[in-house]
This record gives structure tokens, C-alpha cells and sequence, in this order.
């Protein structure tokens, strides 16, 4: 394994993610008319630390070729939508549902960053990454 996939594929997971799945949420918002999310009146962990942990954590999975890696992608998306399952600063399980379907959506682009990444990482997509350069 050459350090140069490993990083070209961990800056393409994190960087590239980082960008394309907030663009991805803010576009499929805006299609659906839903405007912004309520005001939160709790603090939380900013959604941009734990989206660069996720694909971070997730890549390096993918890339070291660990068995159930993308068992373990889907778990930690079904405990991420779950700790936020009952929030209470919305007024109705109506007004929320929108918002948690495109979370979940934009959780899978960002696995699906993640899983690339990794690929990359690994030398399993480094030709094809190349020739697109």
C-alpha cells in the first residue's frame, strides 16, 4: 500500500464529502420546500465534526479491507438517526419526518464517500481516481 492512495483516498473521503453531502442536504431541502430546521436549544456536536469522524473512521475501515466494514457503516447511521429520534424541538412527528429522511440520505452520500476513500486507499479504484485527474 502506497502512502500516496492512502492519502489522496482519506482527503477525497473527508474533503470531498465534506463538501458534496451538506450541498446534497441543502439542494434536496430546498427541492422540497422545507426551508430551515428549527432553532435547536440544546447544543449538539456540530453535524460537520461528526460527518468528518464518520467518513474518517469509515475510509480507513474500507481501505484496510476489515470484514463487516459495511455492516458497520449502516449500524452507525441507524445509531446516528436513532439518538436523534425523539426530538422534541419540533411540533409534530409530521414536521420532522422530512427532515430525518434527508438526514439519512445525506448520511448514505456521506458513506458512500467513506466507501470510496477507502477504495482508493486500498488501490482498488486508484487507476480509475487517476485517469479522472
Amino acid at each position: 500500500m502506497e502512502a500516496k492512495q492512502w492519502i489522496v483516498g482519506l482527503l477525497f473521503a473527508v474533503i470531498a464529502g465534506g463538501i458534496v453531502t451538506p450541498l446534497f442536504l441543502y439542494v434536496v431541502r430546498g427541492l422540497l420546500g422545507l426551508g430551515p430546521k428549527p432553532e435547536e436549544k440544546i447544543k449538539r456536536i456540530p453535524p460537520w465534526l461528526t460527518g468528518f469522524v464518520e467518513r474518517l473512521v469509515f475510509a480507513i475501515l474500507v481501505g484496510l479491507d476489515v470484514s463487516g466494514a459495511t455492516t458497520a457503516m449502516m449500524g452507525g447511521l441507524a445509531i446516528k438517526l436513532a439518538a436523534n429520534w425523539n426530538r422534541k424541538d419540533m411540533e409534530s412527528i409530521a414536521q420532522a419526518r422530512p427532515f430525518t429522511f434527508t438526514a439519512l440520505l445525506a448520511g448514505l452520500v456521506s458513506l458512500m464517500f467513506a466507501a470510496l476513500g477507502g477504495m482508493i486507499a486500498s488501490g482498488k479504484l486508484w487507476s480509475v481516481y487517476v485517469a479522472y485527474i
